[in-house]
């Protein structure tokens, strides 16, 4: 890898992830010398955050090449990491699906990622980051695609069976905080940095595999099966597959049936339009030097996937490990099928990314997971192959889909009402 690498920020305009990358490449990590091109389709955004960059980069006291365009081909051009936070028209698609969705009377706890409107999303999701790795073949072949966008699995299933890109998928919602697993260390009492915390599943989708002492490898489970407050999806999922699944109940509904005395619907929360053009103007105003970057990070938060401490590490050949990162499974999860996309912690150790072999999950756990799994492959096939076979395929065997006679209706209705998003259904 080159010592200054080019990285490539596709969605720079990203109301969640591109503050928090900028932030971790040249103020955590001190990237000297990289080369960050900042492109979005709103390019004047895109110019934005390039402003808040230098002035990220002039505090810091870090020389790194600071560029913005609206162009993806100039972006990716001899880029070593190319990182991924993009959606086609983001909520008014999703508030498309939602109205479909009730219309038909079916009821789902998010519709984002899972049933019904995961589906949807995947199949307008995927044509875009597989068209961005199959410009990548052509303009940057040997890098890497660092991928945030939902549905996270399903894209990167695509990508990783339609091109020859390397691509790992970061969502680190199972940590339920910015800074680690610090909701189970609060519970135990105790600084997150004390603890040792297995997670491993599929993302949004991923189980407590076992928490012990960072120094002294006890085993801590059994005091956190005492205290640990969970939702009442997880609790019961808890108690019927003697695994607690991570992530929040409305991250883990999606995934199994809608239960009306557990679950109620919920909205993706992306931003308002209010919130969304409130935070617009606040870069705008910190790219004029009107108002500082710290407050945005403060007021907003910090994002919590880490893919600067992936390409720091791959760029420097250092060391990192990742509590959790998606990526073809091949044997990290051993009763999980190879091809799955799974969510495991892995190391970056000499240039390369190594999954954590973390063993079995419990037997009913993996053949839920098996089962969801295989509906994140066949909706990322029917969104590239724009076979509605398969969509029809996807509805069948999806666990959390249970009207299917209804869901069918309702997903012929959003592929007409997408038709311009989804050119493979033509």
């Amino acid at each position: 890898m080159k010592s200054k690498p080019k990285i490539a920020v596709i969605g720079a305009g990203s109301y969640v992830f591109s503050l928090s990358l900028l932030h971790d490449l040249i103020v955590d990590h001190r990237m000297q010398g990289a080369h960050l091109c900042l492109m979005d389709l709103d390019a004047e955004m895109a110019a934005d955050m390039a402003a808040i960059a230098r002035q990220i980069a002039g505090e810091a006291g870090v020389e790194v090449a600071v560029e913005s365009t609206g162009s993806r081909e100039l972006a990716l051009e001899g880029a070593d990491f190319v990182t991924t936070s993009v959606a086609a028209q983001l909520i008014r698609r999703y508030e498309i699906d939602k109205q479909i969705i009730r219309k038909h009377g079916i009821r789902e706890i998010l519709s984002e990622c899972g049933g019904l409107g995961g589906l949807s999303y995947t199949l307008r999701s995927v044509p875009l980051i597989l068209g961005i790795a199959r410009d990548m073949e052509r303009l940057c072949p040997d890098a890497w695609l660092l991928n945030m966008s939902n549905p996270l699995p399903r894209v990167l299933d695509a990508v990783m069976n339609h091109t020859s890109i390397k691509a790992l998928g970061f969502c680190n919602n199972a940590w339920g905080d910015e800074n680690g697993y610090g909701p189970i260390a609060r519970e135990l009492g105790r600084e997150v940095d004390d603890i040792a915390v297995v997670t491993a599943g599929l993302n949004h989708f991923t189980w407590l595999l076992s928490v012990r002492d960072a120094r002294t490898g006890e085993d801590l489970m059994p005091e956190l099966n005492l205290s640990f407050r969970v939702g009442p999806l997880q609790t019961k999922l808890w108690h019927n597959y003697g695994a607690l699944p991570l992530g929040g109940d409305t991250h883990v509904g999606e995934f199994v049936p809608f239960e009306p005395h557990l679950s109620e619907e919920h909205t993706a929360h992306h931003g308002t339009s209010e919130e969304r053009d409130q935070r617009r103007a606040e870069i705008r105003e910190a790219a004029e030097g009107k108002r500082s970057w710290h407050y945005l990070m403060e007021n907003y938060g910090r994002s919590w996937e880490r893919p600067a401490d992936v390409i720091h590490a791959l760029a420097t050949g250092s060391s990192c490990h990742l509590d959790m990162v998606n990526l073809r499974n091949d044997g990290a999860i051993a009763n999980l099928p190879d091809e799955a996309i799974v969510e495991v912690p892995a190391d970056v150790l000499g240039g390369a990314v190594e999954a954590v072999k973390v063993g079995e999950l419990p037997a009913a756990v993996a053949e839920l997971c098996s089962k969801v799994s295989a509906a994140h492959h066949v909706a990322a096939e029917a969104a590239v192959t724009g076979s509605r076979e398969l969509v029809a395929e996807a509805i069948r065997i999806d666990p959390a889909i249970t009207e299917k006679d209804a869901a069918l209706e309702a997903i012929g209705e959003m592929i007409v009402a997408h038709t311009d998003l989804l050119p493979q259904f033509a």
